[in-house]
């Protein structure tokens, strides 16, 4: 990397993107991000931030602004059977569990990157607009890269290009890696639409109608709504230009409302596809978001999933540069594995969702028809919907963990409970690099506070005692250590950090790497 101009190169400036530009930027890391179009988009396009990317975001420092754009789902209407049926889950009041985000934010997309260029900006980035990537050579030190902007070409080293440039990804094809789109045989159209009716505003739904699909999702914006519907195939007049008539004459049909439609700002329609890309990293090129995964609206995970990507990859890439060349490659192969096995558990889950939802199958109708609409009554299931769409349950598999009776578990999410100061755990850690939660309550030795001694290698400690859980709260049973990695997840746990040999040898270049913003 002593032959580059900067550290990471950022191709993409939608939420991937800019995430990983201030990710880069908090990290300490150089980093130019460019984007082939010449200005933010003011369309919705994604919709929903769920609680996991939330919490991403509270540790980039716009989870406060990001909130003040949107507006959390209270419930989710599921009708079923023509309407005869409807099962309303009351999302705000179920069992959330340890985050300080339980809910779904409604928020467009042109409001979430506005939030996330202005941080960039308050870091000291600029997004370069009209700037297109024509060619990329990976030099094995560094990567070469030829980006074209006002009608000029410029050559640029970057130790990492980080390809977040969508479904048709160019650093994807230059970088020679495939990803295999597969039909899923069902058309969408989507639009943003004002209504004269009196929906609650904060309530979503969803009608499994034999006409199709249909879901209408509140927006900020008073009587502001997203409609998303399946296309059933032989029904292709719902196609070509829209307007408000054929929205409303679509709503009644499947919803039995009347909808009152005006004012359409943004259609899009197309075939849904689903893929994985079968590698996320060729040498110092990585794919992020829609260019590693792309997949179905449903669920609203797409752009969640890319954030989320960034957040994983910043943090490995900058600690890579404090650790030796075997760690170094260790922590940037773990980016694939871990973010590789997410977006294909996720788009098959949602391929597979979708299919039950839009197949004219006599098994899908069937299952849609009699057995959801018991399954989703179930109090179980619902707070499962809630919690596990929120993407608060992602955990990544380890081959060698310490076993706790609890969640506090390598490859797990941090728990983040409520303090008896009205603090969260997560308020304590730092904002960068890897830290130590201990619980007093174990034998730990006496100078567990000490955080300057050798045994804590430097990092920052957090000394959690019985007294500062609130009540219903409990320390693990057979933990006494977990080391955290800076994304909030569990590096390893154990009864003492001599009990983590495995783990900290591995770590101990990383000490303060990234300890920037």
């Amino acid at each position: 990397m002593d032959a580059s101009d900067i550290d990471v190169l950022v191709i993409g400036a939608g939420p991937t993107g800019l995430t990983a530009a201030i990710e880069a930027l908090r990290h300490g890391l150089t980093v130019r991000i460019v984007e082939r179009k010449s200005e933010r988009g003011m369309f919705s396009k994604a919709l929903v931030v769920h609680a996991r990317t939330m919490e991403v975001f509270a540790v980039m420092g716009v989870d406060s602004d990001i909130r003040e754009a949107g507006t959390p789902f209270a419930a989710l209407n599921l009708h079923f059977n023509n309407r005869k049926k409807r099962v309303h889950v009351d999302l705000l009041t179920q069992p959330w569990g340890d985050t300080a985000f339980p809910f779904w934010l409604s928020v467009p997309q042109h409001d979430t990157e506005r939030v996330l260029e202005n941080r960039l900006s308050s870091l000291g980035g600029r997004v370069e607009w009209s700037t297109d990537l024509h060619q990329l050579e990976d030099r094995g030190n560094f990567v070469e890269a030829t980006l074209v902007g006002d009608e000029q070409a410029e050559v640029v080293r970057a130790g990492w290009v980080i390809g977040c440039d969508g479904g048709r990804s160019t650093v994807r094809e230059q970088a020679g890696i495939a990803l295999k789109r597969t039909g899923a045989g069902a058309t969408f159209l989507l639009a943003d639409v004002k209504t004269t009716s009196d929906l609650i505003e904060d309530e979503g739904h969803m009608f499994l109608a034999p006409e199709g699909l249909l879901i209408l999702v509140p927006m900020p914006e008073p009587r502001q709504w997203r409609m998303i519907a399946h296309v059933p195939s032989g029904a292709e007049n719902l196609l070509g230009s829209v307007d408000a008539t054929q929205l409303d004459a679509l709503i009644a049909d499947r919803a039995g409302i009347t909808f009152g439609a005006h004012d359409v700002s943004w259609t899009s329609q197309f075939d849904l596809s689903h893929g994985v890309a079968d590698r996320f990293r060729s040498g110092r090129i990585f794919l992020a978001g829609d260019a590693a995964h792309i997949h179905s609206p449903v669920g609203g995970q797409g752009l969640n999933t890319g954030v989320q990507d960034a957040h994983n990859l910043m943090w490995r890439i900058a600690a890579s540069r404090a650790a030796t060349p075997e760690r170094a490659e260790e922590l940037l192969a773990e980016y694939e594995s871990e973010r590789q096995g997410t977006a294909g558990a996720m788009v098959g889950g949602v391929a597979r969702m979708t299919a039950i939802m839009t197949s004219p199958r006599f098994v899908a109708r069937r299952i849609r028809s009699v057995i959801a609409p018991i399954v989703v009554s179930r109090p179980f299931v619902q707070a499962k919907l809630a919690r596990g769409v929120g993407m608060l349950n992602l955990a990544y598999s380890r081959r060698r963990r310490i076993h706790d009776s609890g969640k506090w578990v390598a490859g797990h999410r941090l728990p983040n409970p409520t303090l008896r100061d009205g603090e969260r755990l997560y308020d304590r850690l730092p904002k960068t690099g890897y830290s130590w939660v201990v619980f007093s309550n174990h034998a730990v030795t006496p100078d567990a506070r000490d955080g300057g001694t050798p045994r804590w290698m430097g990092l920052p400690l957090v000394v959690l005692e019985e007294s500062d859980l609130q009540h219903g709260e409990s320390s693990p049973r057979s933990t006494a250590v977990v080391l955290v990695r800076p994304d909030r997840y569990i590096a390893a746990a154990g009864t003492d950090p001599e009990s983590l040999g495995y783990a900290l040898p591995s770590r101990i270049q990383l000490l303060h790497a990234g300890q920037g913003d």
